[in-house]
Order: C-alpha cells, then structure tokens, then sequence
C-alpha cells in the first residue's frame, strides 16, 4: 500500500477574491493562452475523476481503505493507482520561523521601513480536509472554496493556512502569527488539485502551498525504486501548468523521508527521496530546517536540517529541494481541541515539510507585496524563485546540496534586493532568442564581504515523463530548453555556475557549464573591484524559438537606477506606446536619458531628458503605422558620464491591415486524403487568433467547420468520404479582422475509405493471463504491405473470469514510435456478480460499453477508451502487440483471438459529377434493423446500392429510385461494412456500422 503523505506542506496563493483587484488580474494572465488553460483544465478533471474512480473500484476488490485516521491524527485518503497498480494515497501527518527565514523583517516594525503584512494578497491553500475558517486567528480572512459550508474541519490544513496567515487576535497568543496577517485565503481539498490549480490560474493566481506528497515507504509497502527521484506524470503536469501561466509558482513540500525511509535503489545511500510533483522544474521544493540562530543584523549564525526532511536530487542530478523554511516546533491554528470548550481559539506545534512549505509560501506572498509596492507589478515565478535561491543563505556543504537545495531563506536579503534594483543589485526579466547571445557589464564593490553572485533562472516547457520504462536512477536530462551563464573578468577570467555531481553527496562544483537545472548560479566569492560581463547564450535549439528569463545579481553597485514602473505594451499601430521608469541615485551629479533599439520610422520622446535628483522618466513611442507587425524590444539608457545602465521593454505591434496567412498543408488541390485529417498554417505575426472554416461550398455557404483558435493547426475529423472540401484562415487581433474576401482558399478533395486489410494473430505462445496479481499477456500480430492507415478497428476474443481486473492496450510497431492506445480499462467493474469474456470490435464510431449478465458481458461494436485514429496517417507495417494487464489476483483468462481491419484511402476518380453526392445522408449510423440513405434530390434516374462486409462479400443489392431509400440490415450481423452508392456514372462508398 503506498501511502501520498501530507508533508506539511502549504499552497499559498496570492487572491483575488478579497482584494487582489481586477487590474492585477487582467495584468497577470493578458498573455496567458487562456483557451490552452481552459482545455487543460477541463483534461485534468476528466483525469483525476478517472483515477480516483479506478482506485475506489480497485479498493472495492482488494480491501483497501478509502481513508486512514491515524493515531497521531494524521488523514490520508485513496486518490488513484500508479501505471503498475500499487494505490497512492494523499497523506496529512510561528513566530520563531518567521525570524529563521528573516520573514519578520519585512513585517511592519521589522527594521526595513516595509510594513508588509500581505494587505491585498490572497493566499490558495491545498490541503487534505476543509479550514476552520471560523477560527479567530483567521478574522473571516479564510473561504473554504470547494465545501463553503462544511464543518468536518481538519487540523492540518487550519494548522498550514494558520501559518500563512493567521493573526494573534481575540486573545491569540503572538506565538501564532503567520507570515502574511492581513493577506486572505482561498482553500481546497486535495481532491482535483491539478485542474482546481488551473482555474485559479485563470484568476491570476501568483503562488500556491502544497504539504502532501508520496512517501518512500507506508503501510508495509515501499515504492518501486524507478519512481524515486524520476520524471514522472505528476512532474509534467505541474511543469505544463507553471509553462502555460508564467506568473505561477507553486510551493510544495520535500518530504519527511529523511531518517526514517531509503530508496530501495539510491543514487548514493541516504539521499534521492523525492516523488512526483517534488521532481518538476518549475516548481519551488521547500525541505525542513530546526530553528535557526539570528543575528540582531539578520545574518545566520547557524542551522541545522532536520533529520526528517526529504534529500534530493532529481534523478537526472537537479539541485532539488530549491529552498530550506523553518518547519519545526510551529505554532499554529488547529481546528480541533480537547482542552478547550472553544475550538476557534485552538492552537498546537507541528514539525515538518508541511510546515516549512507554507513559512516559505506566506514569505513569498510578502515579496509578491513588496514588488508590486515598488514596480506597481509581479514577478513572473522565473524572477521569483530566483530570488529566493539566489538570496538564500548557504547551509550544509559549500554550495548547493541534495539536503539544503540552495539553503536557508532570507527574506530580508530578497527584499533588499527588490529595493536595492539597480543600485546595489539588479533584477530583469529578459528574452534569448534563438541563436542569440545576451551580455551586460555590472560593476563588483570587491572585497570577501561583498560577494558577487549573479543568476538565470527561466521556466522551461514540460519534459517527458519516465513511466517505469526508463529503469531507475535515469540521468537522461528532462532540461528542454539549455540556456547557459557565465561571468567573465578582464576578458580572460571565466567563471562557471554550481552544478551537482553524479554522486550527490560530494560538494558541487562550478567548474563547468549546468546541463540539467533550470536555475544557474555563480558566486564569485572574493571578487576585484571593477567591471565583470555577464554572457547569456544557449545549447542546441531553442524549442519555442526563443525563452524568458529572469537575471539577478547581487553584490554590484552603481550610481543610478532606472526601474520599469509600468508593463510591456501590446496596441495598434495607431496608437502611442508609453513607460514609466522610476529613478534614484546615490551620489549627486546629472544623469541623461536617450533610447536604443528604435523601430526605423518610430518617434521616442523622453521626458525629462535628465535628471539631478529622483523622479519619474516618460518614455513615448509614436508614429508607429510604418512599422511592421510584430515584436520589438526598445531600451532607455541613463548615463552619468562615468556609467551606464539600460533597462529593456518589449512592444507588440498590431495592424488592422492584414497579409494573406499561409496555408501549408494538406498541398491545395489533394486528391485522396484522409477523413480525419490536420490543417496546419504559418504563423502571421500580426494575428492573436485565427478562425478555421471548412466547407463544401467555395462560398463558404454552409461551414463543417468554424472555430476560433490560437493554434496553427486544427484537427478535423468525421469527414464525407470523395468529397471536395474547401478552407480558410481568417487572422485577428485587437485592431480588427481580416476580410474573408483577401485570404486564401485552399481546397482537398478526401479518398474513398477501404477496409479490407485484415491481418490476424497466429502467435499465442504468450496470451495465458495468470491468476496472480498484475499478470500480464500478450499476443503479436504482424502487418505488411506499407498501408498508410485511415482507419483501425480491433476485433478481439478474451476468455476471462472477471474482465474489470483488466487493462487491455494496442501498442503499434517501434517504427512508428510505438504508440499505444488503451481499449479497455477495466470494463464493468462496478458489477458485483462474476461478469467473464469479451467478444467485440472496437471501433472509434462504435457504441458505448454496455455489460451484459451473461458471457460475453462485453460484445458488439464498441469505442475504445482512447481512439484509435492516434495512428491515422502512419504505415502500419511491423508488429503490433495486444497486451493485458490483469491487476487483480485470483481470476485469469486467455486470449483467444486478435484481429486488426486496417482501412486506407484510395484517390477518388475525377468526374464531371464529382459533387452529385455532397449532401449525401446514411442513418442512423450505428444502425440496427434498418438504415436509411437520403441523396437530398440531388440525382436523378436509377441509383444502385450494394453493401459489402469486410471481406468484400455482397450481402445487398437494390435498384431504386427514389431519393430516399431503406435498407433491411435486420438478418446481418453486428460489425463493419462498406456501402456503395452508384447513380450516373458517380460512385461513392460510405462505412456503415451494424449493431
């Protein structure tokens, strides 16, 4: 049994609801796919809903808990199954921390001038049970979003939201305040965290708390060793998520496996203990320090990890965890007391991840605050989560290490960071295009007391997941996009970021360049005084064309600051783009202004010119209507005479003019394409979206299809067989549309579908399906003659006792990638009664999966659980493997028979009444007793229909006609069969479906 522990960690999310406003929100998602988002989110609610519906039939058969009370008053709950069958279960187990991560300096009174208390954040906690959102601590601050009303609170989530932000009011010791007191939170359940996480996204949510994960070892059972430390699903998801909403950074707990659970097969003995989301790249990994020793300045005397706190790396040697909190001996809220008649005033001390991730989260919040304070905007999570672990105070070994990550927080040091932009450090938000190379010179104040570290940190697009086919301790790189910093000094002295070595335990090294994180770091400990230049540049391609980045660097100094105070700017060309830029100085003289990087034929006001004190530089951008559409980045330089400083925005330019889009496939004009087919086009830079219309007419009269996307390829399906259709892109954006008359048309003409290419398993030596639990059987099936595949259907014959236990997949040949598509997942699962054999078709027009009571319980023409059509377009010539995963015990089967029908196109032929069957009908299709065919007056004269099975026997045959005409298909049996439709000279064939 393996049990997702609760690690106290916390989700901490800046809000909305109480008073994040509608500006920041707009602000925040403007250049968010909101249509990707949304389909995302509707995919992993569809996914976690099947999950935890197999793992509640799972726990049915074999006896498993839905959820477990503990002694200790630790939850955990049943959420889904591993791709091997073991079930996953999610799993529950201030003051002082606040001053271990220097949080309580940017409080108000905290000795930085601050006053951050997280007025207007909005913190989103995930957790495994509903906040006592009554408690005093709270002041109303707290909505339980997904049980409003419900009573059944749980202490370990008002213990993590408490900590974030509770405040000692009504009597409250001081003891319990969090991070953020005034800030407000919305809460969850654990249940459906990836696509409740994505709704939130939407309404700009900039940082969330996770304390739960999956542990090494629980309940008697320890996880195989591969997915420790490995790339999974879970890891993707999240790095998908934080891709497509680049202002996300969410908080998650390392673990508490650190004394008491070992990975059956570690990289190096005591470390790599991480699981799932705690592997991603883009997310913030927070391990558990014991309360640290303060200076009265901030700085660290000492800290010690605590034993129990889970050990990194990632598999592939990323430095995780990133970031050490104070998880030990918190103070906080709990909903529950058995000393107190007043649960709302109930408080106790926990110790864990749990409790470090959400000390880190409401830290973050505070940080959040004080940007916004100063820029009058957010970080991006990039900028974010560099700073923290480029602020973080060394601990453990010199460097970063698998205990520590990049060490103990300082806030105080983040915070001076954020207000010391541009005099005493820098922090940007910058662009790599592909090929390109970015460099700056920053200025080193010297001395072993001032180090110079400067920093890259970038969200990177979704790796591939190992699902156990990977073996263990993989150290494959899931980096995509390798972007590369190295420092240099009088043009000879190079200086290398950290990176681990393959054997964690020993110190890290910077000798090199980091092939694996996503963060890189160098540290020049005892720098020279003088100019150092920052090179920027990448490895291999760069998969979007370009990557964001966020730079950082401490340890500098400079004489003036210029900050961005206002967004990049998106408009029309005929309207004026204008920033804002706040400016400071430290010592006195005149510094000027002028701009770089303008577009030819674009006019820059700048407004002062110079200034000798501080104050507010206007940058105006005009006269852009000559410019071209597209993306532009435009710098304003401050010089002083002895230094220089460039700050860089970006400008998006639209037109309401717009140039035809290129359509590039399918070839205008192709005759014999598939029914199902992508239409892909170039991307225009003046369009934000596009409007795909298909039809059969030139005229566009009638549309099959007419859908809005941001996408450059639409997939279009369930096509009429030899039928012209004709497509268009219309491009938009914000300054209008594109005439329908001015794009282009382009124009396919679809084959006829034949499917008569049978091939069945003769190979059974491997189809006995054990009785013992995850056995597995399969059978091959070898396919020739270089089909391009239009169509598939499976035809299978299993004998089994009880067919829920089974998982039933097609995987096709290695020459074609080996995709899989799952048939049945464990069909009929929820019948009490034994429910033996499957004798069907699938086939992706077939009907749902209905259960019979008597054997075969599954038969006819059914769908699969995924389509089939995942492999239209590609040859099928090879071996393809019908394989069975049996995750009970005591019931086994056989397979009896296999047959694979591969439909191909055929070119129609070419006739002078190549539309006569446009509007051509044949229903109901599945049909059952009779079918009807309806040539909408369309033809005249005599119309000869004849109906085929697979195996190109006649079964049919009439002359009439009528216009609409009845087949009796009563005495036929269930399947597949071709329909031929003649009437003067045009011919067309239509796939009919029997039930």
């Amino acid at each position: 049994m393996i049990i997702r522990k609760l690690l106290f960690i916390f989700f901490s999310f800046s809000g909305f609801l109480f008073a994040q406003t509608k500006e920041d929100v707009q602000v925040i998602t403007k250049d968010y796919d909101l249509g990707k988002l949304k389909t995302l989110q509707n995919l992993y609610e569809k996914k976690e809903t099947e999950e935890k519906k197999t793992a509640y039939e799972a726990a049915k058969r074999n006896g498993w808990p839905i959820t477990i009370k503990g002694e200790d008053g630790s939850f955990q709950e049943l959420m889904k199954l591993t791709p091997d069958g073991f079930p996953i279960y999610y799993s529950t187990h201030n003051v002082a921390a606040a001053r271990s991560t220097r949080t309580n300096f940017l409080n108000a009174g905290g000795g930085l001038g601050l006053s951050l208390d997280g007025e207007g954040m909005v913190a989103r906690v995930w957790d495994g049970g509903t906040v006592r959102r009554t408690h005093n601590g709270f002041g109303g601050r707290v909505t339980t979003v997904d049980d409003l009303s419900g009573i059944n609170y749980n202490d370990h989530a008002t213990h993590v939201t408490g900590t974030i932000i509770a405040a000692p009011w009504n009597g409250l010791s001081a003891e319990i305040k969090g991070m953020a007191k005034n800030a407000t939170a919305r809460t969850f359940n654990w249940n459906n965290d990836e696509s409740e996480a994505v709704s939130e996204v939407l309404n700009g949510m900039l940082v969330s708390n996770h304390s739960y994960g999956v542990p090494i070892g629980s309940g008697g059972s320890t996880l195989p060793a591969w997915i420790i430390g490995a790339y999974i699903e879970d890891s993707r998801i999240w790095d998908e998520i934080t891709f497509s909403a680049p202002y996300y950074l969410p908080v998650i707990s390392a673990g508490n496996d650190g004394a008491n659970n070992n990975n059956p097969n570690p990289i190096t003995q005591g470390t790599d203990k991480l699981i799932g989301n705690k592997t991603a790249k883009n997310t913030l990994i927070v391990a558990n320090a014991q309360d640290a020793t303060i200076a009265s300045d901030g700085s660290l005397f000492s800290v010690i990890i605590n034993s129990s706190s889970s050990q990194g790396p990632t598999d592939d040697r990323r430095i995780k965890p990133d970031i050490t909190g104070n998880g030990t001996d918190l103070t906080s809220t709990v909903s529950t007391s058995s000393t107190l008649t007043n649960s709302n005033i109930a408080t106790d001390t926990y110790s864990g991840t749990s409790m470090a991730s959400p000390n880190v989260a409401g830290t973050l919040l505070l940080l959040q605050q004080h940007f916004k304070n100063v820029t009058s905007g957010f970080m991006k999570s990039s900028t974010l989560r560099g700073l923290v672990c480029h602020t973080a105070d060394d601990a453990g070994d010199t460097g970063p290490d698998v205990r520590f990550g990049w060490g103990l927080l300082n806030a105080k040091k983040a915070a001076e960071t954020i207000s010391g932009n541009g005099l005493t450090s820098w922090i940007s938000e910058e662009k790599l295009n592909q090929g390109q190379t970015n460099t700056m010179t920053v200025k080193s104040a010297g001395g072993v007391n001032n180090p110079l570290v400067i920093s890259i940190t970038w969200t990177d697009l979704p790796g591939i997941a190992n699902n156990g086919d990977l073996g263990d301790n993989n150290s494959t790189p899931v980096l995509i996009n390798d972007l590369d910093i190295r420092v240099t000094r009088n043009g000879s002295t190079v200086y290398y970021p950290w990176r681990l070595q393959s054997g964690p335990n020993s110190p890290a090294l910077r000798n090199g360049d980091n092939f694996v994180d996503n963060i890189e770091v160098v540290r020049i400990d005892n720098p020279s005084a003088g100019d150092y230049v920052i090179t920027v540049s990448h490895k291999g391609n760069l998969v979007t064309g370009s990557q964001n980045y966020s730079l950082i660097a401490t340890g500098i100094t400079s004489g003036f600051s210029l900050i961005p105070t206002s967004e990049n700017v998106q408009l029309c060309n005929n309207q004026t783009a204008t920033y804002t830029f706040s400016y400071k100085q430290s010592i006195s003289g005149t510094t000027n202004f002028s701009a770089v990087g303008v577009p030819s034929g674009a006019n820059v006001s700048i407004s002062p010119s110079s200034l000798s004190a501080n104050g507010i530089v206007t940058m105006t951008v005009s006269n852009l209507s000559s410019l071209t559409p597209g993306d532009y980045s435009i710098g304003i330089v401050g010089n002083n005479g002895t230094e220089t400083e460039t700050r860089t925005r970006f400008l998006k330019i639209y037109s309401s003019t717009f140039e035809p889009t290129t359509l590039t496939s399918p070839l205008d004009g192709l005759n014999g394409t598939l029914t199902s087919l992508s239409l892909n086009w170039e991307s225009n830079p003046n369009a934000e979206n596009y409007r795909i219309q298909v039809s059969t007419s030139s005229t566009f009269g009638t549309l099959v299809v007419n859908e809005l996307t941001t996408d450059l390829n639409y997939i279009v399906s369930g096509l009429n067989e030899d039928t012209i259709y004709y497509w268009r892109v219309i491009p938009s954006n914000r300054c209008g549309v594109a005439p329908s008359s001015s794009v282009t048309v382009n124009n396919f003409r679809t084959g006829v579908v034949v499917c008569d290419n049978i091939f069945t398993a003769t190979d059974f030596s491997n189809a006995t399906i054990d009785v013992v639990e995850n056995s597995t059987a399969s059978v091959p099936i070898v396919v020739t003659g270089g089909i391009t595949i239009a169509d598939l259907n499976v035809t299978l014959d299993i004998s089994h006792t009880w067919i829920g236990d089974m998982i039933i997949t097609l995987t096709g040949p290695i020459e074609i990638g080996s995709p899989e598509i799952v048939l049945f997942y464990q069909p009929c699962i929820g019948n009490d009664s034994t429910y033996p054999d499957i004798q069907a078709t699938l086939d992706d027009s077939g009907g749902a999966i209905t259960c019979s009571t008597t054997s075969p319980v599954v038969s006819g023409v059914l769908e699969p659980i995924e389509s089939l059509a995942l492999v239209n377009g590609l040859v099928a010539d090879g071996t393809w493997l019908l394989n069975v995963l049996d995750v009970g015990n005591q019931d086994g089967g056989i397979i009896n028979s296999v047959t694979l029908n591969f439909c191909k196109v055929i070119p129609s032929v070419l006739s002078t009444t190549d539309n006569i069957f446009n509007s051509l009908k044949v229903y109901p299709n599945p049909a059952k007793g009779i079918v009807n065919i309806d040539l909408a007056g369309s033809v005249s004269g005599e119309t000869v229909y004849e109906l085929f099975d697979v195996q190109g026997r006649k079964v049919i045959s009439k002359v009439s006609s009528n216009t609409v005409e009845t087949l009796n298909i009563e005495n036929l049996s269930g399947g597949i069969y071709l329909l031929t439709i003649e009437n003067s000279g045009a011919k067309t064939t239509k796939k009919l479906i029997i039930n």
